[in-house]
């Protein structure tokens, strides 16, 4: 049989065994199709020996031929096959449409949260107590703070290849409590932790001098470099890694799986499995840190020593010295070889030693055979160096032991006898848990010199803590507790004053941070958030309907403000198997939650001091009256003040309050104005203070001594300005304002304080600045278009105004409208001037501003509140205009992970910040009748809400009928459904048997060791009606038809909402159905390999067998699109058949892929109209890492898929998602512009996410974009500046600076890594990149060709050429920034 390799030389590459789909087709020869690998009767080798000429006859192989209506197997020659192969093509068939020419840009959105090590050290300095989160790809230095929590201090990824393994490289502490260099470790790939430092300085170890830290952290790729970094402080205060990279003069594979630096930093080694091993001799402290200084040079290796061994290396690690013997150096290896035939490997414990500054050549020249290892230790899991007498602790699957004396001819083996802890819920799996991770915690110097400690963590979350004593070696064991949470290598410890710290990151599920106090339980004070592994994904998206999907849209937003669509993951395993919810924005924790019984319109809390006690004074507001709270600094108490304790005015609605010097608070109610203060109180009704009787005041503001009041009439307001001199009032000056005055607001521009008055008139907003003396500086219309002079359509009503001080010279005002509209005006000038403006759309609802904390850091910020979210408005840019960051507040509750995002109408921020940690803000919010009080961390990410299952989730889907999450799950080992409301996150399942009385499971699910494969959304039409049922197919092969029925339950609470389900039809099948999907009739579904279509009988109501098909492997994912048949197989691809033509129970091939991918998950991308450039292409994954973009020749039957484009990712896509996933205010102000094309027929995003919780966005552009594309991205490869951050998709093969920079059209060339892009856009790097030969020419040129040369037309022919330049590279950092922008 002919196995096809591919179409050309060009597509050989990974393509294996794919079998020649083109002898399926009448119309195509099967020799046209590539290279052959021929499988005759003789031996490849023996074929390859042949010369070309009459010899080539004698060369046949077998083959499949179409031969009179059947296939038939033939033996043919070589000479035939070359001479088919050689004859001319027929013409494609002109009215057949030509496969796209597009390029795909794809960009990491969120980053995987897997955490493999988790390693405290001092990268910074002894005084901070940094830790270090390492994942893949990622490496993060965090600070454990007073607070228990773990805050980040910087971040960085894009190594390129995965992190394989980390160590903690440098010298301990000279004072104070320390790690004694002891609480540094390494965890490597196989989980075992590594690095040991001494317990004790020793004598005359150098101590660093200003420079380099007192330690660095080492990192092994999988490419066998290793990457040094520490921290640097910035001049900002700031900080930014330093890298140094080394890399082997010969590549050994997976070097770097096992990893141990010695005690005295002067050594560290790395191995592979299969019997090699590298010993790095490193320089001194001293010698690195006078380098450091003097150049600003960091290499620490000084030279290095290969050794290999027979068997395999099964662990490694560095042993402690006797103290007195600093200067010796202890390896140890554990091997596995094969020493006898027919006899079980055997596991030895090889050691090698010397002295500081041996010759490494000589000490490793020899292999040793090392001492046999126990049968219960024969591989051991961990290794755990001890600090006395070249001790160990053998951490096995059944057993511990302590071997001493290792370098011993005897070692001694003595078995930890303890009763261990018992197995945890948290357990999966049939077998014992096994020990996984361990750590020393810190303690005093003293300490460690007589008795040496460890933490020792079990898979299910179990801790044991181990003491052993110098002298007797006697090991005792206190069971800890358990933690709720599985643990996995990333297992750390730390301190603060009176507790050790556990810090987890997590294995299938969140991790955290537990404090353990002397004689107390374990406290949990912190969750680490973790959504991997994802298994599959839903979304909220509904298609919508576009009205020209061919219209670039470039002057005007391409769709309508829409609220977001929810993205659900599931994932975890057992106890912690979840559903999350991803929300992207900014954390605010939850300190404070009151249920104040009614709802608040506005609050303002204030710091006070009364009676030399620290209070917070809380004034809250309803629509008649108002009331005030007192709350401890801690938050430990609240209390309601009673009005006759309080100068303020209760009984009226407050407008406005502020806190004036000497802890006086100012409350302007509609009534009166009130002063309460330690010692001065005073109250003064609008009537004596206004001379106007009955005067109801709707409006005030106040800004230092000048209080802006404004009271309302019919058809105009009246304006007032107050000055206050301590507890005196007085009118100053006062005018009239026509129409409605809807906000008002004081600022102050050069020292001089302006009033802005917001009002409507015959349905036209306008705002107005005054003088305090009432003359009008300048007054404008509000329109779209930002200008006063542009009679565009007009807006609401202004609802509220916020100042915001950009710098001395310059206020921002932000307005907000009645509809959903956010206005930035800036203002320079206390003169008459003309306002520009910029109208962004943000929501649909009225918009509130609100003040941020007025801090060096805050003060250019604001917030507004819209449509319950509430947004930090930041970035502010003068060219713009406009915020240009805008991100979600995402109040969270860490007693309650699942617990919704609160509807916030409104908050007040403290300017001063109660937590005490920089950046962080306190931000009281109103959500209702709740009372927030929160702390806002300064990072923006993904902030997950994790709805917790109890048991596995294996599939999840969205019901648009019955608006809940269908999830499949596994309750121990049996199979079930459960039904989630995705606002509240509660469950809402009632199975039910066929009398519909609720039950366990519903017939068909809950047999034990069976599993759901297959999960699908039905909606069966009938007589003009659409039935919505439930499909579910098992791994035992059940195919059950599922009913829902929604009810009501009544509880304390009051009425929730159920969802009944019951089996109404189930068929039993001989093999696992992977796959299913349903058309309006009937059902395809694979059975193993092969392919049913039935359809409901509705006189029998039974599935009616219509036709099979066999596929060559089983089909992962169906779909049916244009009435045919997609299925997506687990290693041939993508097929398309057609389930309805023909004759008998047959079904018909249509068209397959080239090539023999194995697929994971596919989605159509780009628009399905004919006429489009962009479509349609269908979107695959595989498991290694890749994506391809195909296009199916519809219309052309027996055709193969011909690919678009094709890339590589840095995780493999487990699930591709369409989605509305922008948040309201980019959604509704972006259009399609330079060349990107849309996703979806209603420009819904295309998004893919990882096993490994990571998200991806892909983004289809137009070839001119590609070109430009293209070419910064090629320019950047050959660049050392962005190093070491590049490409994890490229290979290390060197880059050759001569070769050609035009972009060639290739669909493996077609791929655009926006990750690249991202660095070069950050760091405004273009300039350097392009520089300025011919690469600078063909970048002009390509922009000049993006949208026709629209983007440069107003400066391309520039007789200056600096400036045009400049100009050229401002373009395109605009189309970066643009095509960058997060999709979520």
């Amino acid at each position: 049989m002919a196995k096809y390799l591919g179409r050309g030389d060009d597509d050989v590459d990974g393509i294996v065994g794919k079998k020649a789909r083109q002898s399926r087709y009448p119309s195509i020869h099967p020799f046209h199709a590539g290279t052959l690998l021929f499988t005759a009767s003789q031996p490849f080798a023996e074929l390859a020996n042949y010369e070309y000429g009459d010899d080539l006859n004698a060369m046949a192989f077998q083959t499949n031929v179409f031969r009179d209506g059947q296939w038939v197997t033939e033996t043919v020659n070589l000479q035939d096959a070359l001479d088919a192969s050689a004859v001319e093509r027929l013409p494609s068939d002109p009215k057949h449409p030509e496969p796209p020419t597009l390029g795909v840009l794809t960009k990491t959105v969120v980053e995987s949260p897997v955490t493999r090590w988790i390693l405290p050290l001092s990268v910074r300095s002894t005084k901070h107590k940094d830790i270090a989160f390492i994942g893949d790809h990622f490496v993060q230095i965090s600070e454990l703070r007073k607070d228990g929590q773990i805050h980040e201090v910087v971040r960085t990824n894009g190594f390129g290849p995965r992190i394989r393994s980390a160590v903690v490289l440098g010298v301990g502490s000279d004072y104070g409590i320390n790690s004694g260099s002891s609480a540094d470790r390494i965890k490597s790939e196989d989980g075992s932790p590594q690095l040991r430092q001494p317990s004790t300085e020793r004598d005359g170890s150098p101590t660093p001098q200003p420079g380099i830290p007192p330690q660095v952290l080492v990192l092994m790729l999988d490419n066998g470099d290793t990457v040094f970094l520490f921290l640097r402080e910035k001049p900002d205060l700031t900080f930014e890694f330093v890298l140094s990279k080394h890399k082997l003069p010969r590549t050994i594979p997976y070097i770097g799986y096992h990893l141990a630096v010695d005690p005295s930093s002067r050594y560290m080694a790395a191995s592979t499995p299969e019997g090699v091993f590298v010993v790095y001799e490193l320089h001194s402290w001293t010698d690195l840190n006078t380098r450091y200084l003097k150049d600003g040079t960091f290499s620490p290796i000084r030279r290095i020593q290969f050794r290999t061994v027979q068997g395999v290396i099964h662990n490694m690690e560095f042993l402690f010295p006797r103290p007195e013997d600093d200067y010796h150096i202890i390896l140890l290896l554990v091997v596995i070889r094969k020493e006898r035939t027919n006899v079980e490997p055997v596991s030895r414990m090889v050691t090698y030693e010397w002295e500081l500054g041996d010759s490494l050549k000589t000490v490793f020249h020899e292999e040793k055979t090392g001492n046999r290892l126990p049968a219960e230790h024969k591989m051991p899991i961990l290794l755990i160096p001890l600090k006395f007498k070249t001790a160990f602790f053998a951490v096995s699957k059944n057993s511990i032991g302590v071997v001493k004396h290792a370098l011993s001819g005897s070692p001694e083996y003595e078995r930890l006898r303890t009763d261990m802890p018992k197995q945890t819920k948290f357990h999966n799996g049939k077998s014992e848990p096994l020990w996984t991770a361990w750590t020393r915690p810190v303690r005093l110097r003293k300490y460690f010199q007589r008795t040496d400690i460890i933490f020792l963590a079990r898979e299910d979350g179990a801790i044991i803590f181990v003491e052993i004593d110098q002298r007797e070696m006697v090991p005792s064991v206190i069971n800890v507790g358990c933690l709720d949470t599985n643990i996995n290598t990333a297992f750390a410890t730390s301190y603060d004053i009176f507790s050790d710290v556990l810090i987890i990151g997590g294995d299938s599920g969140p991790g955290g941070v537990w404090r353990l106090a002397p004689r107390a339980d374990l406290e949990q004070v912190n969750v680490t958030p973790n959504w991997s592994p994802v298994v599959d994904i839903a979304t909220t998206y509904e298609p919508a309907i576009s009205k020209d999907t061919n219209s670039r849209q470039r002057n005007g937003p391409s769709i309508l403000a829409r609220k977001p669509d929810s993205i659900f993951t599931a994932s975890g395993r057992g106890y912690k198997g979840s559903i999350t919810q991803w929300r992207s924005g900014i954390q605010a924790k939850i300190g404070l939650d009151i249920e104040s019984g009614e709802p608040n319109k506005q609050a303002w809390i204030f710091p006070v001091q009364e009676n030399g006690t620290s209070s917070l004074l809380g004034i809250l507001t309803s629509p008649h009256s108002s009331r005030v709270l007192q709350f401890a600094t801690d938050f430990s108490q609240v209390q309601e003040i009673e009005a006759d304790d309080m100068a303020l005015d209760l009984s009226s609605h407050t407008l406005f309050a502020a806190q004036l010097p000497g802890n006086i608070i100012l409350q302007i109610t509609e009534g009166c104005i009130s002063m309460h203060g330690p010692t001065e109180r005073a109250r003064i009704s609008f009537d004596e203070l206004l001379s106007v009787p009955g005067i109801q005041i709707d409006k005030a503001h106040n800004l230092m001594d000048d209080i802006l009041l404004s009271a309302q009439e019919r058809d105009r307001a009246e304006l007032f300005v107050v000055k206050q001199k301590g507890t005196v009032f007085s009118l100053a000056t006062q005018w009239k304002q026509d129409g409605e005055v809807t906000a008002v607001t004081l600022f102050s521009v050069s020292g001089k304080h302006l009033a802005a008055v917001a009002s409507i008139n015959d349905g036209q907003p306008s705002l107005s600045i005054f003088s305090l003396s009432g003359d009008t500086i300048t007054s404008t219309s509000l329109n779209m278009n930002g200008t006063s002079v542009d009679h565009s359509v007009g807006l609401e009503a202004v609802t509220s105004i916020c100042a915001v001080n950009n710098d001395s010279k310059t206020t921002i005002l932000v307005l907000g409208t009645r509809c959903g509209h956010l206005i930035t005006i800036p203002v320079s000038s206390y003169e008459s001037v003309q306002l520009n403006w910029v109208t962004e759309t943000v929501g649909i609802s009225p918009v509130e501003i609100f003040q941020a904390p007025q801090s060096l850091r805050s003060k250019t910020l604001a917030f507004a509140s819209c449509d319950g979210n509430l947004i930090m408005l930041s970035n502010y840019t003068a060219a713009k205009r406009c915020f240009c960051t805008k991100s979600v507040v995402v109040p969270t509750d860490s007693n309650d992970l699942a617990m919704p995002s609160p509807q916030v109408h409104s908050i007040y921020s403290l300017d001063e910040n109660l937590s005490g940690h920089d950046g962080h803000m306190s931000l009281l919010m109103l959500a209702g009748s709740r009372i927030l009080m929160t702390d806002i961390w300064p990072q923006v990410g993904l902030v997950p809400r994790s709805m917790t299952l109890e048991g596995t989730p294996s599939r999840v889907i969205y019901s648009r009928t019955w608006k809940c999450l269908i999830v499949a799950m596994l309750k121990g080992d049996q199979p079930t459904l459960e039904f989630l409301d995705p606002e509240t996150g509660a469950a809402i399942s009632d199975a039910s048997d066929k009398e519909k009385n609720s039950s366990e499971f519903i017939s068909g699910l809950g047999h034990e060791g069976d599993r759901i494969y297959g999960l699908h959304e039905w909606l069966y039409v009938k007589d003009g009606r659409t039935f919505s049922f439930i499909i579910v197919t098992t791994k035992d092969g059940r195919l059950l038809i599922v009913s829902l029925k929604e009810t009501q339950e009544m509880t304390d609470e009051g009425p929730v909402r159920r969802l009944k389900y019951w089996t109404r039809y189930k068929k039993w099948l001989s093999g696992p159905v992977s796959s299913v999907v349903g058309d309006a009739d009937g059902l395809i579904f694979c059975m193993d390999r092969t392919l049913h279509w039935e359809v409901l009988d509705l006189v029998d109501k039974k599935l009616k067998p219509m036709k099979e098909y066999q596929l060559d492997s089983p089909a992962v994912q169906l779909k049916i699109v244009d009435d045919k048949i997609h299925a997506l197989t687990l290693t041939n691809s993508l097929e398309i058949i057609d389930h309805r033509t023909g004759t008998g129970n047959a079904m018909s091939l249509l068209h397959t892929d080239q090539v023999a991918r194995r697929t994971t998950h596919m989605l159509d991308i780009g628009t399905h109209n004919a006429s489009s450039e962009a479509g349609p292409v269908t979107l695959l994954a595989d498991y290694k890492n890749g994506f391809a973009g195909v296009w199916i020749p519809n219309g052309q039957d027996n055709h193969e898929l011909q690919a678009v484009f094709e890339g590589l990712l840095p995780g493999s896509v487990r699930r591709f998602i369409k989605t509305w996933s922008r948040p309201p205010w980019v959604a509704a102000n972006r259009s399609l512009r330079y060349g990107a094309l849309r996703s979806s027929n209603d420009g819904a995003e295309m998004l893919g996410v990882g096993l490994d919780g990571a998200l991806y966005q892909f983004t289809l552009i137009e070839v001119e974009l590609w070109r430009l594309l293209c070419l910064i991205q090629t320019l950047a490869y050959r660049t050392p500046m962005l190093y070491p951050l590049y490409n994890p998709a490229i290979n290390d093969d060197p880059v050759d600076d001569d070769a050609e920079l035009e972009p060639q059209l290739h669909p493996r060339l077609m791929h655009i890594d926006g990750d690249i892009l991202q660095r070069c856009a950050e760091d405004r790097m273009l300039e350097q990149i392009v520089g300025d030969g011919d690469g600078l020419d063909l970048f002009c040129e390509y922009l000049d060709g993006i949208e026709g040369g629209l983007c440069t037309g107003s400066f391309r022919d520039s007789t200056e050429e600096e400036s045009r330049y400049s100009s050229y590279f401002e373009v395109a950092y605009d189309i970066l920034e643009y095509l960058l922008a997060p999709a979520i």
